[in-house]
């Protein structure tokens, strides 16, 4: 597995900090590895990617209204909480460097 995805993977693990950037991180290191990344350790992140694509990147939030924020903040934890293991369960497989 590429240092890139195994660093991604690791701070997924450790935080939510940048969620959605390492997310899209490892969805591009995924759709790049594949060609795409469905049914392989990455789909996780291309679900949560096709979902989200909506909500502001660490890059852009400073241009967005602190309303607009609160609500993508919101939707964000929860996107979090519902994916939760289901990152967890890929992250660990990217680490261990074990194909699905």
């Amino acid at each position: 597995m590429s240092d890139d995805a195994i660093k991604l993977a690791t701070k997924l693990l450790e935080s939510d900090e940048d969620y959605l950037d390492n997310v899209i991180g490892l969805w591009r290191i995924g759709n790049n590895k594949y060609e795409q990344c469905w049914n392989t350790e990455f789909h996780i992140f291309g679900e949560i990617e096709s979902e989200t694509y909506h909500l502001p990147l660490t890059h852009v939030r400073s241009k967005c209204s602190e309303e607009f924020l609160a609500k993508a903040d919101k939707e964000l934890k929860e996107t979090i909480e519902y994916y939760r293991d289901s990152v967890t369960k890929a992250c660990n497989i990217i680490i261990s460097g074990k194909n699905v």
